[in-house]
């Protein structure tokens, strides 16, 4: 045991279902479709350890030493089911990773015949066969739908979309009540989705949302989304340092090359600077050779014996991963996250439509929006604004609508003044309320109206409060 105690605000997906003949008698994952290991094996990539088996303790014990020495202290079980093999790899894996200072959490797959009755159960299952060790992974963070500081267990449901494998699209309520048994339960639990749109918070009762990974942060959301997270639902992003699967047939739109590592770093750069604090940060992963996304050292040099040479980590060594870990991790557990404010925003619109938008000294996150009248058509929240509209044939008839929405601002300075931009179309008026929040009261801080016409043909108009009105001083 080497190094000080990882941190359990980091975590890696894990694989137990590699198998080897010397071990088990027979092979496992390693060989799947027309591969041939020892040599030839169903990846890009070639483990420095070998082919091996989940089920040897020295290889565990070389897994869990490498995850501790990189500050890694949970790892993400991949889970198929009560009694499947990689539940049959649980007590193993608890044994060692206890030695190490590591705990395990669990990774729901997308098993045949999951269901959200038989999440509940497979919940309560994992707790009365594991819960008791020392190992399993526990947590007294809360969130919104689960509050109470209890210590509880933690599970990434995967492809929360579909039930199982073959099931058609589920909305977010199909796990609403499940989810809501399980925060029921002795001990609890947090469930995070791995979708990453926030309507699966209040819509399925998750206690949170993760992303397994990110392809191009150029082009795909990245960690944008964490913006749009309701307060108290947890941030869990995935970091992975690279995305390979052509030997197994992916379409080749989803490689994603390493560069060096600096992939890996830009995964990480992005994940921490979208201005929301992740309650945990999940690396994609550590041992996931079919894909190509580990960070378990890999061989140079190595070919299967029919042409082809697996690739490596370039110029940098084996344990580079490894090692670029710990950094990250030092830099996760250092930040200092920016100040924030919680404001209620009360819109209100007599137009047929009207956008609220945030435009410069101040960036908002996190909306969580209260309530919205019955008769509006539309009340949404989009990054940097609200839209908010109703029927034209009310507004012609001097109806209003309003929708009221909780919002933390940051990135102000005191002094400064902070710009917004109302837009509308050309009947009513909108106004604005900002009330800060103290001590659990709404102190109404100001009013912005705007009832006029521009000739410009997008009757908006721009608004500047000072920042110590909204923020105090």
């Amino acid at each position: 045991v080497v190094g000080p105690t990882p941190s359990y605000r980091v975590a890696a997906f894990y694989y137990p279902w590699y198998r080897t003949p010397e071990v088990d008698s027979y092979w496992d994952h390693w060989g799947e479709g027309a591969f041939n290991p020892p040599r030839d094996i169903a990846s890009d990539f070639y483990p420095a350890l070998g082919p091996y088996s989940i089920a040897d303790p020295a290889i565990l014990a070389q897994h869990f030493s490498w995850l501790r020495e990189a500050g890694v202290g949970v790892i993400v079980s991949s889970w198929w089911g009560q009694g499947s093999r990689e539940d049959q790899a649980v007590p193993l894996l608890l044994e060692v990773a206890d030695h190490y200072g590591i705990k395990i959490a669990f990774h729901i797959e997308p098993y045949g015949g999951r269901t959200a009755h038989s999440l509940v159960r497979d919940i309560k299952y994992i707790y009365r066969n594991y819960g008791d060790h020392p190992a399993f992974f526990r947590t007294d963070g809360t969130s919104r739908w689960s509050p109470d500081d209890k210590s509880k267990g933690l599970f990434y449901l995967w492809s929360s979309c579909c039930p199982d494998s073959d099931s058609a699209a589920v909305e977010p309520s199909y796990w609403r009540n499940a989810l809501d048994t399980i925060h029921s339960l002795p001990e609890g639990g947090v469930v995070l989705a791995d979708m990453n749109v926030s309507a699966w918070v209040d819509g399925g009762h998750f206690d949170g949302l993760y992303n397994y990974g990110v392809l191009d942060i150029g082009v795909d959301e990245g960690y944008s989304w964490a913006r749009a997270l309701p307060p108290e639902a947890w941030y869990v992003p995935g970091i992975n340092p690279g995305f390979s699967a052509k030997r197994i047939g992916y379409e080749s739109n989803l490689n994603t090359p390493r560069r060096g590592g600096d992939t890996y770093d830009d995964r990480w750069g992005s994940a921490l600077g979208v201005g929301v604090e992740p309650e945990l940060v999940t690396i994609t992963t550590f041992n996931e050779w079919h894909e190509g996304t580990q960070i378990e050292p890999a061989a140079s040099g190595v070919t299967n014996g029919r042409g082809y040479t697996y690739q490596d980590y370039g110029a940098l060594p084996p344990d580079a991963y490894l090692t670029r870990t710990g950094h990250w991790v030092n830099e996760f557990l250092s930040t200092t996250w920016p100040e924030t404010a919680l404001l209620r925003i009360r819109l209100t619109t007599s137009s047929d439509w009207t956008d609220f938008r945030l435009l410069s000294r101040a960036a908002w996150l996190r909306p969580d929006l209260l309530s919205a009248s019955e008769e509006a058509s539309i009340a949404g929240i989009y990054e940097g604004g609200f839209q908010l509209q109703q029927p034209i044939s009310l507004a012609e008839n001097g109806s209003s609508v309003e929708m009221v929405v909780d919002i933390l601002f940051m990135g102000w300075e005191s002094g400064g003044m902070v710009e917004f931009e109302i837009e509308r179309g050309n009947l009513g008026a909108t106004q604005v309320v900002f009330s800060r929040i103290v001590d659990g009261e709404h102190i109404v801080v100001d009013t912005l109206i705007w009832d006029g016409i521009t000739n410009d043909g997008r009757n908006a108009a721009t608004f500047q409060v000072p920042a110590n009105t909204l923020f105090g001083p």
